[in-house]
Formats: C-alpha cells, sequence, structure tokens
C-alpha cells in the first residue's frame, strides 16, 4: 500500500514538473532555433524511466531495513552443542 502511494507521489511531481515545461515551451514557440526535438523527448522519456526504476529499488530497500530493524526478534535460548 505504502509503495503505491510513494509511486503515486513520484508520479505526480513528474505530471506538474512536466506541464510547467510544456507551459514554458509553448511561450516559446515562435523561436525556431531553441527549439526541442522529438528526440530529446525520448531521450528524457527514458532517462525518467530508469531514474524511476533506480528510486522505486531505493526506497523499496529502505522500506525492507525499516521494518526489519521495526520487527528485530532476538533469540530466547543459545543452541548449545554437545
Amino acid at each position: 500500500m505504502r509503495v503505491h502511494t510513494l509511486i503515486f507521489l513520484l508520479f505526480s511531481i513528474i505530471c506538474f514538473a512536466s506541464s510547467s515545461a510544456i507551459a514554458e515551451n509553448a511561450n516559446s514557440l515562435g523561436e525556431d532555433s531553441d527549439s526541442f526535438h522529438i528526440t530529446g523527448f525520448v531521450v528524457l522519456g527514458f532517462a525518467l524511466v530508469g531514474w524511476t526504476f533506480i528510486l522505486i529499488l531505493l526506497i523499496n530497500a529502505i522500506l525492507k531495513i525499516f521494518k526489519k530493524a521495526k520487527n528485530h526478534s532476538v533469540a530466547g535460548l543459545p543452541v548449545k552443542c554437545k
């Protein structure tokens, strides 16, 4: 459940960031010399997918560490060898 919430939060941040970039691009539509081609968007899309994957793995690892530290078990009686 928490992973889905984190993914949703990450996705919403990305949507807000891209919407401001699209608005800025619409304002500078008249400038042909600084136009951003579809190749740049494709490269940025691959980078976004890669960073999202890495961040999800990192968040999962941190959550597992916290869960394991929270449920720390101590052995009651040690095993004795004869």
